[in-house]
């Protein structure tokens, strides 16, 4: 008699397409899920910082010493209970490739589902050239950070790669335009899972974390980091996040880019937006090379200038507020080398909210410049942060 197979669900991200608050809706709903037959396995710190809106990576860790086929073997084998298992982690997008052609080592024990976003192409672009401005220092405008990247667009590309190998095993996947759902992203996933009525809407609400830039914030805090980035490397990560908590409605615009560098960059990428679109719902394709023109006529009438030229006002005047207020206070030269180090084992403590981290770090950074260490932990909390 054959063994029934067990059914792990891998919400594989990727990036930037909402997988914080993804990961947030599934902890908040792990006990409903579990009495439902879905089993979302967690640690229960992760679980509650997840559920409070804390950055979180999900529920799935890469090990390097066991691979993603016997992780989910292990699974099987320990899920005497017959649940469904949901994984969800945006580093899942990059080993769904070698898993796929791992297919004869667990294909006798798991049935395997993807679910799996995408996103516009000059939109996921912009979002990456953003986290450069707001956390490590970007002064370039968008442009040149596409012609050093050689306007290949690396989650497309490897969106496409995945998409291609899944199909050749026949591994199921439902692939979800973000840039339709952003609003409903979360919603979709449960919908996915066949578990609509669990979804937590009450917690969620109107949830925002962490919009983008308008085109006039983007300009000033490429100015200020060209002026302050490295005397204060914490500066446009503290203006971006007040711009984010004061302001979190302020509509944002596409990125700078002139024509022919538009047209290059989808040219570039358009045999992979080709084969993404395939795998898409046909009603919802992401733009491509051949629909570029259409998509980019857009309508500006006087009442949506006015509100842009009032949040415009609004955004310099917190950023001149923000600015003052963080120069003033800067606190380098003032600390010794013991209060460093207790600054930085401060940010290390256990269950720390992810905010405080940076700022015990930020200081603690100013302070010691030239820390490598220091510099890595930073970074790391900063991207942590960026991710919730």
């Amino acid at each position: 008699m054959a063994v029934a197979k067990t059914k792990i669900v891998l919400h594989a991200g990727h990036g930037k397409t909402g997988t914080s608050a993804i990961q947030s809706a599934l902890a908040i709903s792990a006990d409903e899920l579990l009495k439902s037959g879905i089993n979302y396995p967690i640690d229960p710190i992760e679980r509650r910082r997840a559920a409070q809106f804390e950055i979180t990576s999900g529920n799935w860790k890469h090990n390097p010493s066991t691979s993603l086929s016997k992780q989910c073997l292990q699974l099987a084998a320990a899920n005497t209970a017959g649940h469904t298992i949901v994984l969800s982690s945006e580093s899942l997008f990059w080993h769904l490739t070698d898993f796929a052609n791992q297919k004869e080592e667990w294909n006798d024990c798991v049935e395997i589902h993807v679910i799996l976003a995408v996103r516009e192409l000059e939109e996921m672009l912009s979002s990456e050239y953003q986290q450069r401005v707001k956390r490590h220092g970007e002064s370039k405008p968008f442009e040149q950070f596409l012609k050093r990247r050689h306007f290949i667009s690396s989650h497309h590309k490897k969106a496409a790669e995945v998409l291609t190998q899944l199909s050749r095993q026949s591994i199921p996947v439902t692939l979800i335009n973000y840039s339709a759902h952003k609003k409903t992203i979360s919603q979709r996933v449960f919908d996915v899972l066949g578990c609509s009525d669990l979804f937590p809407k009450e917690q969620m609400g109107d949830l925002v974390i962490n919009r983008s830039l308008s085109q006039k914030e983007l300009q000033m805090l490429m100015m200020i980091n060209a002026l302050y980035y490295d005397q204060f490397p914490w500066i446009s990560a503290r203006l971006s996040d007040a711009l984010a908590t004061n302001l979190p409605n302020t509509q944002t615009q596409r990125s700078r880019i002139s024509p022919k560098s538009l047209e290059k960059l989808y040219a570039t990428n358009d045999s992979y937006l080709q084969i993404i679109n395939s795998h898409l719902n046909p009603k919802e394709p992401l733009t491509v090379q051949q629909t570029l023109k259409q998509d980019r006529q857009t309508n500006n009438p006087a009442e949506r200038l006015q509100k842009i030229r009032q949040e415009e006002n609004q955004s310099i005047q917190l950023i001149g507020q923000t600015l003052l207020e963080a120069l003033r206070n800067d606190p380098a030269q003032r600390l010794c080398n013991e209060t460093i180090d207790t600054l930085i084992n401060t940010s290390q403590t256990e269950d720390i909210p992810a905010h405080v981290e940076v700022e015990l770090l930020e200081i603690a950074k100013a302070n010691r410049p030239q820390g490598q260490r220091l510099g890595k932990l930073l970074e790391r909390a900063q991207i942590k942060m960026q991710q919730s």
